[in-house]
């Protein structure tokens, strides 16, 4: 179930595309103020600095353009990450990022730099079915870069990486003498992960 969106995106994909009337003009839209924008994503998460814990989710989104180079991104994302085989960690995402457009559309792409906020819920768990667990809530900021790609009017297909930095305790879990042990680290924390976002998102309407 919760791969659900992951697996839905190419069936989202294939209803924009026949709802997509290709008489309108696209760069009008996409730079329209006060456009409604609703989408479904799915995320890759990097944790450490090996690369070596991998976490794969899905959510969705809407984006509401303020101005012609100003958009907002309002998200909500669930990722699961395996840790070294030992435990499970599950992070939800709950927040918002600033869209800016430094350049005009190019083609049918347009580049954008992002910097936004959100509140993170993260539940450590133990693999296996003993119910060792703990969890936190704290708040993340992100910062990064992506491209929005126009197939058709009204479709939007975007690709991001970001670096999501938590500000606040940190969960981790390790063995030592073959005994499962979860710490919470009381100082606030520096540690963050990077972010690659594929979403796929449908101009729903124009609010003024």
């Amino acid at each position: 179930m919760r791969y659900l969106y992951t697996a839905l995106i190419p069936f989202f994909i294939f209803i924009c595309l026949t709802l997509s009337n290709p008489c309108l003009a696209q760069d009008s839209l996409q730079t329209k103020a006060g456009r409604l924008w609703i989408g479904t994503r799915t995320t890759v998460s990097l944790f450490g600095d090996d690369g070596q814990n991998i976490g794969r989710g899905a959510g969705g989104q809407l984006r509401l353009r303020l101005a012609e180079r100003v958009n907002t991104e309002w998200f909500a994302d669930l990722i699961s990450t395996n840790l070294d085989d030992i435990a499970y960690r599950t992070d939800y995402h709950i927040g918002w990022s600033v869209l800016f457009y430094p350049t005009p559309p190019l083609q049918k792409f347009q580049p954008y730099v992002l910097a936004g906020h959100c509140f993170d819920y993260t539940r450590v768990a133990k693999s296996g079915k003993d119910g060792i667990r703990m969890s936190r809530w704290s708040a993340a900021v992100q910062g990064g870069a992506g491209v929005h790609y126009l197939p058709v009017s009204r479709l939007d297909v975007s690709l991001s990486a970001q670096y999501m930095l938590h500000l606040g305790d940190e969960i981790t879990a390790h063995e030592s003498n073959q005994v499962f042990i979860l710490t919470r680290e009381k100082e606030p924390g520096f540690e963050g992960h990077l972010l690659v976002t594929l979403s796929a998102s449908y101009d729903l309407i124009g609010l003024w």
